[in-house]
């Protein structure tokens, strides 16, 4: 046990140190997901002409975690597989005695490695401009939201890394993430809290992963009324049910897998 955790931290701190060589670029990433602080001036002055039940503050909030949530999932995996099955470098990884998938993973945790302390700084400017925003949700709601995240991070990795493998059929199905997004879009809470929804509309998508992406750990830090419990039940389902597919696509995928080299 003790030397699979020392070769899955090596093989991290490889992409870690790959990754800072494009600190500049995800710098970029994160600036250009900057898209919750634009519904947050929406609903914030929704707030200050009386029109929801929230105060500006509370939106103030809400969004900002809505932003450090997608910045803790979001995932490129789809693009990076597909792009080596069409280029014929999978048959590389293949030659390595390690499954791809592992390759991939530490990929995003070294990657999340450096856009940490960029988060932690942005932070620090975001509690400068809107102090009145600044709320601490107790210890244990920081650490539910964080292992929503993480769960929900899992999620996100598998439905992307299944895509990619989509890619050993079709000439490129990174374009179906898209669709992926979208739902996500518009059932995570990332345009709006999800309490604000229609009930028929919150039952629809109660047991669907999307209400727990985002929303779910972005509330709890938040302060607003999230049901934990379900949250974790169903990102724990899906994150089984994802696996189960990604590691049957594999294994259909890699018989299909015909690229020079394979």
């Amino acid at each position: 046990m003790l030397w699979a955790l020392r070769k899955a931290l090596t093989l991290v701190s490889v992409y870690f140190a790959y990754m800072m060589e494009y600190r500049g670029e995800i710098l970029f990433w994160m600036l250009s997901g900057v898209a919750p602080f634009f519904f947050m001036s929406a609903w914030s002055e929704a707030a200050r002409r009386g029109l929801t039940p929230y105060q500006a503050n509370d939106y103030a909030r809400y969004f900002f975690a809505v932003f450090v949530a997608r910045q803790l999932v979001i995932v490129w995996a789809h693009w990076n597989l597909s792009e080596d099955i069409r280029s014929g470098k999978l048959s590389f990884r293949l030659l390595q005695p390690i499954d791809p998938v592992w390759v991939y993973l530490a990929d995003h945790l070294g990657e999340r490695g450096v856009r940490l302390p960029m988060m932690f700084a942005i932070t620090l400017v975001f509690f400068w401009l809107y102090p009145h925003a600044l709320v601490w949700p107790g210890a244990a709601g920081a650490c539910l939201g964080a292992l929503l995240a993480a769960l929900a991070f899992g999620v996100n990795f598998l439905v992307s890394y299944s895509i990619g493998l989509l890619s050993l059929w079709l000439e490129d199905a990174t374009e179906i993430f898209d669709l992926w997004y979208v739902a996500t879009l518009f059932f995570s809470g990332m345009l709006a809290p999800l309490s604000l929804y229609p009930q028929a509309v919150l039952q629809v998508i109660a047991w669907t992963p999307f209400p727990y992406l985002v929303y779910a750990p972005a509330g709890l830090w938040s302060g607003m009324e999230v049901d934990w419990r379900r949250g974790l039940l169903a990102l724990l389902f899906w994150n089984l049910f994802f696996l189960l597919l990604s590691r049957w696509l594999w294994r259909a995928g890699r018989r299909h897998y015909s690229a020079m080299g394979a």
